[in-house]
């Protein structure tokens, strides 16, 4: 069987719960604890989203709306929750987590897209 033939697992659903599940440990967690890995802070926000978005956006495009409300109200809800966890409330950290959850939503739509386009000119 062709490797576009396949289905696509019907996992998405949990990696995106994973995904939401990394995402709050590390924006709840006080930040003396966490380590420093190199980029930005808006960077991290910005790829965080991006790779929550895209499991269910790939699988289920016309979906793909629901998943990027779901991340925006995750990354406002921690927003507002970060004060008291002795964090720090960003509103551009918001910003980025709306772009990156933005641009998988089109990253996945797309390659669902150019999947499908490519499974119909294999069968034709």
């Amino acid at each position: 069987m062709s490797l576009l033939a396949r289905p696509l697992p019907k996992s998405d659903i949990t990696i995106t719960v994973l995904f939401g599940l990394a995402i709050l440990v590390a924006t709840l967690m006080p930040g003396s604890t966490l380590p420093h890995p190199p980029g930005t802070d808006k960077l991290h926000h910005f790829l965080a989203f991006m790779v929550f978005t895209i499991p269910v956006s790939l699988q289920r495009p016309r979906k793909a709306w629901l998943i990027f409300l779901i991340a925006l109200a995750l990354g406002a809800a921690i927003e507002i929750v970060q004060p008291y966890v002795m964090r720090d409330r960003d509103i551009f950290d918001f910003r980025a987590d709306a772009v990156g959850a933005a641009l998988g939503c089109v990253i996945g739509i797309t390659i669902a897209m150019l999947r499908g386009f490519l499974f119909r000119l294999r069968t034709s």
